[in-house]
């Protein structure tokens, strides 16, 4: 009985992991960033995935609480839909 339990257990955790990890950067833009800030004052601004870490950094310094699967997530998204020109 204590294997089945501890079994499930570990299947709610993982399933819980993969869910995580499986987070949309535009999902997680639109719950975060949108709060504090409107689509124009980003709308412009383009960069590599590195250059969106930076700036995704620079807020978590201002007080954004974002996990780092988020950060991944927005980076990679926005490096990917406003990327350098």
């Amino acid at each position: 009985m204590i294997r089945a339990v501890a079994f499930i257990c570990f299947l709610v955790l993982f399933s819980a992991s993969v869910s995580a990890q499986q987070l949309q950067g535009k999902d997680v833009l639109t719950r975060k960033c949108f709060q504090c800030h409107q689509a124009s004052m980003w709308a412009s601004v383009r960069g590599d995935r590195q250059a969106w870490l930076g700036v995704l950094y620079r807020m978590v310094g201002r007080g954004a609480f974002w996990t780092e699967e988020e950060i991944n997530a927005m980076a990679t998204f926005l490096a990917e839909t406003r990327p350098v020109k």
